[in-house]
């Protein structure tokens, strides 16, 4: 089976949107980052909401990574 061949402004389309999405998961990490840290300084720490917090820290680390994994993959 020959390999697909994309033509060059469907790919320029493909960064685009790659790139659109990283940035909103990059923000929503950032905030969800924000929110982890402001809970675990508070002086009173509520367990079940920080451990909620790391699970979508986590969770959207992991989406981040992969986008970026994407984008490099198309940079080439």
């Amino acid at each position: 089976m020959a390999p697909v061949r994309s033509s060059p402004l469907a790919i320029i389309t493909l960064r685009r949107e790659l790139a659109e999405r990283y940035a909103r998961i990059n923000r929503l990490w950032v905030t969800a980052r924000n929110a982890y840290r402001r809970l675990h300084d508070a002086p009173v720490q509520n367990l079940v909401a920080l451990r909620d917090a790391a699970q979508r820290l986590d969770q959207l680390d992991r989406g981040r990574a992969a986008l970026l994994r994407d984008l490099k993959a198309l940079a080439d």
